[in-house]
């Protein structure tokens, strides 16, 4: 793949890593506004998921004669949401061949990779992919990032030099500590970094006692914890951790959550099953730091397999419901904390 050049007259930036995106584009804008002296008079930010922005609006800023400064810079984000037929697409690309010398523009298109298949929406042949070919083939003019979120494996070196960049440090069995709580969502991951390099202000580095005082009281640590409880059959418990969660995240991603922390368990329950139990050898077949392996495993060995597997089918049957209309979120994720606590068997 061409990688970014500083000089790209036109910049791709695409992949499931949002928050590597959103700080590409930040450091674009600041060099944009370190080079002016009249603020952002000569930036435009469009979103085109908004439907009131046009066309027109678009071609507008982008043809606009830069003020005082020798550029103008004009970021799209979800320009295929605007653009999203093969014709649209195709205005798009005519639009950026026609850009004028004094214009730099950054399209930014968030995207959900699908394995095998690619790209949600750059490897469409009928939405992005005619766009993405078209800034591949583009030389030194265009330029194509592809930022795609870090493995669960990775996410411990990721948070040690994420610490190091804002200022500060974390140690090793600290980012792993963090690492399992907040999976490789790194929009998290950041914020509870921060939040924790500002619990010692900087002045040592954070130790697992501090990620478990001030990171771990929600997220994947309270999904652990309404999981223990539905492992005891106690489904009042779990369904107050559950009332809290929704009160702290989006039902979307936590649905997320409870669906990765069964798989890991499944994956767990059967490696113990066939002689595997080491906290390192689980961790390897899982992907996951020795030290979150150990609180996996325990939780592992409390639920058999034909339990585990009954409450994915349970998972599966919710998601259904959900995307079919049949039942909201918080009412669906209710019932199947009460259907996961019972003491017998899942069927």
């Amino acid at each position: 793949m061409q990688p970014a050049r500083p000089e790209a007259q036109v910049l791709l930036l695409y992949g499931d890593d949002t928050q590597a995106i959103a700080d590409a584009a930040a450091q674009l804008e600041s060099a944009a506004l370190a080079d002016s002296t009249v603020g952002d008079l000569n930036m435009s930010r469009f979103d085109l998921e908004d439907r009131n922005t046009s066309e027109e609006q678009i071609q507008s800023a982008i043809y606009a004669l830069p003020f005082l400064a020798e550029k103008r810079l004009v970021i799209l984000h979800h320009p295929l949401a605007r653009f999203k037929t093969a014709e649209a697409c195709q205005r798009l690309i005519h639009l950026l061949d026609g850009l004028p010398p004094t214009t730099r523009v950054v399209l930014i298109v968030p995207d959900r990779y699908q394995g095998s298949k690619g790209w949600e929406i750059l490897d469409d042949k009928k939405r992005g992919k005619p766009l993405l070919e078209w800034a591949k083939k583009g030389g030194q003019r265009v330029g194509v990032r592809e930022l795609r979120l870090p493995r669960q494996s990775e996410m411990t070196d990721w948070i040690l030099r994420r610490a190091k960049q804002e200022g500060g440090q974390f140690t090793p069995r600290a980012a792993a500590e963090l690492a399992a709580l907040t999976g490789n969502d790194t929009g998290i991951a950041v914020q509870e970094i921060r939040k924790l390099l500002t619990y010692v202000d900087f002045k040592r580095a954070v130790e697992v006692d501090d990620v478990q005082e001030v990171a771990a009281s929600g997220g994947q640590a309270d999904v652990f914890k309404m999981v223990d409880a539905i492992a005891t059959g106690e489904s009042r418990t779990a369904l107050r951790h559950l009332k809290i969660l929704l009160e702290e995240e989006d039902p979307v991603r936590l649905f997320g959550m409870i669906i990765r922390q069964y798989r890991l368990l499944i994956l767990a329950r059967e490696a113990l099953e066939q002689g595997i139990s080491t906290p390192a050898e689980i961790a390897k077949r899982l992907k996951i730091h020795a030290f979150a392996a150990e609180n996996i495993i325990r939780q592992a060995q409390r639920l058999s397999l034909t339990k585990l597997e009954g409450a994915y089918r349970l998972i599966l049957t919710t998601d259904q419901m959900i995307k079919s209309g049949q039942a909201d979120f918080e009412t669906a994720l209710q019932t199947l904390i009460v259907q996961l606590s019972t003491p017998q068997p899942v069927p």
